[in-house]
């Protein structure tokens, strides 16, 4: 096979994909042929384990075809490579030998302890993907199916047997602004509602907690959870030292989340449970589980009322309320009540106000664990992804542009503007925002880059030469010099949601002076675009004073979620406000 007939692009196809699970057990089987160069990826072969599992690899081969001879390369060196993915599950690995374009890869392994689910669809096609989930009786399961791609087969032998075939599965291709591929791929998942067994228990204990109420009620007396809060003495000196001189309650909230921010570092792995708070401040590095839980302890020893929220980040799916599992919860923030006011915190991002969530944990709601507090909570942005981009420039008759152009970044874009600004030298940040290659800049500005409560800002004093276009008694030009909104929704049709996670918000404000021998010949006109609800808005001003003109575009998505329904007006809405940005300001000689 040189090419997969039901998908001419695909850099690989799975032949085969078969699993059988009896809830200890996993025993998978599969056979992939590599189509591609692209597809080399397969032959790293990776599974999800518990801590305390392990993956066995029963039988591997790669398959080659040389001078119209078959020949099998078998694996010999079994090793298999394990790193921690996080405190409950590590990742085992290994790869296959021999591997290139036209091969064909099949391996079989056994594992102990791997995650309750089983997915259909994968990044390339699969030709059959089959799935029995046989669990012994001592245990209770429900389970769900999700995803857009028809079962061919499906069979319930008994309460606790099922088999599965889907034939034919599209490869999953993931869209712009789309969130997390969990939730919309398919796949089918397993909740445990109870187990007739301890020693099941120990391998199953996150399943355990099998209800919303159960967590709330057990996780309090967890070692690495509530006790960590609750406990963790230690902490009352450095708690003093930072508060004692600070009256007001939200400015000693504020204090000690900033400390956390600025003095720990996050190895960017997200979870909710705790490591010992003692090691923790030694390394002064943990997972968002270590910090925020240490930022909670903080805040209980200056004597603040702190809950934690346990939520599902974006990347890792959305909450399926009626099926509770651990599993559907991968982070903690935390929570104080200030007067009326509910403050929700989190010390994973130094660059972000520190009562301003990440995007990652603004998804739809989070379960409130509490002695006192029960139910779920809205975790809706505060602020927005806001920029402001002002230019104030005189062009030549010989089309160079030269004056100052300003840069305001306000919420999340002000987040994303502090780790490039701290993240690079001075003249690398500069160079990344101002895009022309030949661009002379004669001054530059920075301020308000170290305090999150502030927008921050950027100035230069430019001249340009290479934007405007002359054509005899003739000048093009577009009254923007850096682009603005970039249309990703190119795809004629949507298959998901499209989700932008936050407000957006991009105003610029261009003035140009024009030289006093020309007059302006032809102005783009001025538009407003408005989508149903106010869900998104564009509006673009132009006028002329004197030798001046004066441009206001002002792009706005007020919602954070659109339907596939809604994705043709969205896109036309996009198309519509590039193309007017896109516009030129024609001026002709006197």
């Amino acid at each position: 096979m040189k090419i997969y007939p039901k998908d001419s692009s695909a850099e690989a196809v799975i032949l085969c994909d078969y699993g059988k699970n009896n809830l200890f057990n996993l025993t998978r089987h599969t056979r992939i042929k590599i189509i591609k160069k692209g597809g080399l990826s397969l032959a790293n072969i990776q599974q999800l384990i518990s801590t305390d599992g392990r993956l066995d690899i029963i039988k591997a081969s790669t398959f080659n075809l040389v001078n119209g001879e078959i020949v099998e390369t078998p694996l010999t060196n079994k090793g298999i490579f394990e790193r921690d993915f996080n405190k409950s599950y590590k990742l085992a690995t290994f790869t296959m030998p021999s591997v290139k374009e036209g091969s064909i890869i099949e391996y079989i392994y056994q594992t102990t302890s791997a995650p309750l689910e089983w997915r259909f669809q994968m990044e390339v096609p699969t030709r059959l993907s089959e799935y029995w989930a046989n669990f012994p009786n001592i245990v209770k399961v429900r389970k769900y199916m999700q995803g857009y791609v028809p079962v061919s087969e499906y069979k319930e032998i008994g309460e606790n047997t099922a088999h599965w075939i889907l034939k034919d599965v599209p490869a999953f291709r993931k869209e712009p602004f789309m969130s997390s591929e969990t939730d919309y791929i398919s796949k089918v998942t397993f909740v445990i509602d109870y187990i007739n067994s301890i020693n099941a228990y120990s391998y199953f204990k996150a399943d355990f907690m099998n209800t919303w109420e159960k967590m709330n009620e057990m996780l309090p007396n967890e070692e690495n959870f509530g006790k960590l809060i609750t406990g963790s003495g230690f902490l009352k000196d450095l708690v003093s030292q930072i508060t004692d001189s600070i009256k007001d309650s939200p400015l000693k909230i504020k204090a000690l989340t900033n400390y956390v921010k600025q003095n720990f570092e996050w190895d960017g792995q997200k979870e909710f449970w705790g490591s010992p708070l003692k090691k923790v401040v030694e390394k002064k590095k943990g997972s968002s589980g270590d910090l925020n839980i240490l930022l909670a302890s903080m805040l209980d020893k200056a004597g603040f009322e702190v809950d934690m929220i346990l939520l599902s980040t974006r990347d890792h799916g959305f909450i399926r309320k009626p099926f509770p599992s651990m599993r559907q919860l991968n982070y903690a923030i935390c929570s104080v009540i200030v007067g009326n006011k509910v403050l929700l915190l989190d010390a994973t991002e130094k660059y972000l106000p520190y009562d301003v969530l990440p995007s990652y944990c603004l998804n739809d709601e989070g379960l409130i664990i509490s002695k006192k507090r029960t139910g779920w909570i809205n975790l809706v942005p505060t602020v927005k992804d806001k920029t402001i981009i002002e230019t104030k420039l005189d062009l030549t008759s010989e089309g160079i542009l030269d004056g100052k152009l300003s840069y305001i970044h306000e919420g999340y874009d002000g987040m994303k503007a502090r780790k490039e600004f701290f993240s690079k030298e001075e003249g690398a940040y500069s160079k990344k925002i101002l895009i022309g290659s030949n661009w002379t800049v004669k001054k530059k500005e920075f301020s308000d880059m170290e305090d999150n409560s502030k927008s921050a800002k950027s100035s230069y004093e430019i001249v340009v030469d290479e934007h405007a276009t002359t054509d005899g008694n003739v000048i093009y030009f577009n009254p923007f010099i850096t682009p603005t909104i970039e249309n990703q929704f190119k795809a004629s049709t949507r298959t998901y949601p499209v989700e932008f996670g936050t407000r957006i918000e991009k105003v610029c404000l261009s003035r140009i002076a024009i030289p006093d021998n020309y007059i302006v010949d032809e102005l783009p006109k001025g538009v407003a675009l408005v989508l149903p609800e106010n869900s998104a808005r564009f509006i673009y001003n132009i006028s002329q004073q004197g030798n001046t003109i004066n441009v206001t575009s002002s792009f706005l998505v007020n919602k954070s979620l659109f339907t596939q329904e809604e994705y043709p007006r969205l896109r036309e809405f996009y198309s519509q406000v590039v193309a007017k940005q896109a516009e030129q300001i024609v001026l002709r000689r006197k």
